[in-house]
């Protein structure tokens, strides 16, 4: 993943081509150690699949032996969809509490030690009840998820960039940032793997029971975490330093109460003089990378169709062997496959092409590709409801997948990119939990539209998704668009030189959405 770059070299042509925006950029060598934090992601979204992935079935079809579709509490569609909502929104909620607990107190490994145990209590009594409303796992979700991808971020230790030289004779830009952007990209390939839990779970339920499908993520979870510990020493570890919470809170203050973060500066203030100026331009970056979260609850209101509306579809079609349940892990399988394709030979080719192709342009068509999911799902369902019973086979379902997960990686992954590089070092668990709760914002909305999300409402339920995103992502282009015009500065050393805007941020100290330097 990041083995093509080999030698290190600067020559007086090297610096000529700097100066003149003629090198490519590259991402940098990545740490193996990145494998142990993809495993802990791993596991984490294994157990999270696992125990989400039969929640719709258990909640919506009644108990009958011998059904072809697996139940036990059958209470309908729109109780399904609104507790496994629930279940979502509980759970990234507590990501805010997870990532305050990392930054101010405890520090990312030490907060995902803590928050295990209660993974685990959740898991343990899910087992025991088989009650999907076992709200300690959604608690453990929220600790972990707060600290893994800042925690995979800050294993690139490298800064800024540095010109190097290929086997293949070019020389080329070894840009952090776009390391950065290749990890999280690669911690999500592993977050799918995991969330293909799912597709033994749902076998496990339909097969043998729900108490079996909820113990083998259990097991998996305290494997994994053995193996996180075991290794934990070779993790670049940061420690909270000071009263970050407290000292952001702070500055907000006094931001607010004066009109401007620039005169919460101490240079500027004859009081409150404890914080630095370079902080103070570290809070008002992180809180400009907050605003580009605010239209994602759209987004993941659509993203959680895969998780209800869309099985409850797939059980109205023809399914044969087919477990309707299953085919939510189409959506992880085409990520394995998509995600590759793209770090490999796509992003690289547009780089070498000097293709556009920033975060917002990517944010921008993840929305696009999620409203044209919900279009496709939109017209299926009108063709369910216009034919026999259980008459189209259930494959023709797997095109909304397709969509959801391009979408996932244009959004969700350039949003954990810019969530990270753009907080301040000692904030990046708290940042990242923002997003993070954009998706819990999406579920309670989720909730609310949970009457609707049942027969014979679907084609308009997904209709209004569809628009909804749709219009979303032309409001976030419209707003940010100024962000893919101009040139980016490159800092090479103590000279800048003129770059056109390539996929993936800027460099360290400039704005990676709008080419500016911060």
């Amino acid at each position: 993943m990041g083995a093509e770059v080999h030698t290190s070299h600067i020559t007086p042509a090297d610096a000529e081509a700097q100066q003149h925006g003629k090198l490519r950029r590259v991402p940098g060598p990545i740490s193996w150690i990145l494998i142990l934090i993809c495993v802990m992601e791993f596991g984490e979204r294994f157990v999270y699949h696992g125990i989400s992935g039969p929640f719709q079935n258990y909640i919506q079809h009644p108990y009958q032996p011998g059904s072809r579709i697996p139940g036990a509490l059958g209470k309908g569609q729109a109780v399904g969809v609104s507790l496994g909502d629930f279940f979502k929104f509980w759970s990234y909620l507590c990501v805010a509490f997870g990532g305050i607990t990392a930054d101010q107190y405890l520090g990312k490994y030490k907060t995902i030690l803590a928050s295990s145990p209660i993974y685990i209590a959740g898991l343990a009594l899910l087992v025991a009840t088989a009650t999907p409303v076992a709200i300690k796992a959604g608690a453990g979700t929220g600790g972990l998820k707060a600290c893994i991808a800042p925690m995979a971020g800050e294993q690139n230790t490298g800064q800024g960039q540095h010109v190097e030289t290929l086997n293949t004779g070019e020389t080329v830009l070894v840009d952090h940032d776009l390391t950065t952007a290749r990890i999280m990209m690669w911690y999500y390939w592993a977050a799918n793997i995991g969330a293909l839990s799912s597709l033994l779970t749902v076998e496990l339920e339909k097969n043998y029971s729900f108490w079996l499908a909820y113990l083998v993520p259990l097991l998996l979870l305290l494997v994994v975490l053995a193996v996180f510990v075991a290794f934990s020493h070779k993790i670049n570890k940061i420690r909270p330093q000071g009263s970050p919470i407290l000292d952001a809170s702070r500055t907000l203050a006094i931001g607010l109460k004066e009109g401007s973060l620039e005169k919460a500066k101490p240079s500027l203030r004859t009081r409150h003089n404890t914080l630095t100026d370079t902080y103070v331009e570290q809070v008002k970056d992180g809180l400009l990378a907050c605003k580009y979260f605010l239209l994602f609850p759209f987004y993941f209101i659509c993203w959680t169709q895969i998780f209800n509306n869309l099985i409850s579809q797939a059980g109205d079609m023809k399914m044969g062997d087919t477990p309707n349940d299953l085919m939510q892990s189409l959506e992880n399988l085409f990520q394995l496959c998509f995600i590759p394709i793209l770090d490999l030979l796509v992003y690289p080719a547009f780089r070498k092409a000097g293709i556009t192709f920033n975060p917002i342009l990517r944010i921008f068509v993840g929305f696009m590709c999620a409203a044209l999911g919900m279009t496709y799902a939109c017209v299926l369902q009108y063709f369910i409801y216009h034919r026999p019973a259980n008459s189209i086979p259930v494959w023709i379902q797997a095109p909304a997948y397709v969509f959801g997960a391009l979408s996932e990686i244009f959004v969700i992954v350039t949003g954990l990119e810019v969530a990270f590089l753009k907080a301040p070092e000692n904030l990046r668990a708290f940042v990242s939990s923002i997003f993070w709760i954009t998706l819990a914002v999406g579920a309670a909305i989720g909730i609310a539209l949970a009457p609707v999300s049942q027969d014979p409402y679907m084609v308009w339920t997904y209709a209004g998704l569809a628009i909804g995103v749709f219009l979303a992502g032309c409001v976030f282009f419209v707003c940010f668009r100024h962000s893919i015009a101009g040139e980016v500065p490159l800092t090479v050393g103590f000279e800048v030189a003129e770059q056109p805007v390539f996929d993936g941020p800027g460099p360290a100290g400039s704005d990676p959405l709008n080419g500016k330097l911060a």
